[in-house]
């Protein structure tokens, strides 16, 4: 739960900084100034939502799961393991040579 709210207030946060950002632009574009900086109350917004975004996206994730796949084929016998049909090719070149023409 704490992780949806996190990631939630991140993306609320994130939206909230573009905005700024369109309307700081706007602004400089009326009142003639070309100056290409944000400024730094919009770039920390950025900075915490951005971590927000992160940590709530780590906390809904859930457990992660090893990189060895020993454990998983530990489980399962031979036999499960070898009859997968991803291995099997039906559609081959062996029924255009011998076929009866």
């Amino acid at each position: 739960m704490l992780g949806r709210v996190l990631y939630a207030a991140g993306l609320v946060l994130l939206a909230h900084a573009g905005y700024s950002a369109i309307e700081h632009f706007a602004y400089l574009k009326t009142i003639g100034k070309h100056d290409s900086h944000l400024p730094s109350d919009i770039i920390i917004e950025l900075a915490v939502s951005l971590l927000l975004l992160i940590q709530g996206a780590v906390l809904v994730a859930g457990p992660l799961k090893p990189v060895s796949l020993q454990i998983e084929l530990a489980k399962k016998s031979i036999e499960l393991v070898d009859s997968t049909p991803g291995f099997k090719v039906v559609n081959h070149r062996g029924r255009s040579l011998f076929c009866a023409q």
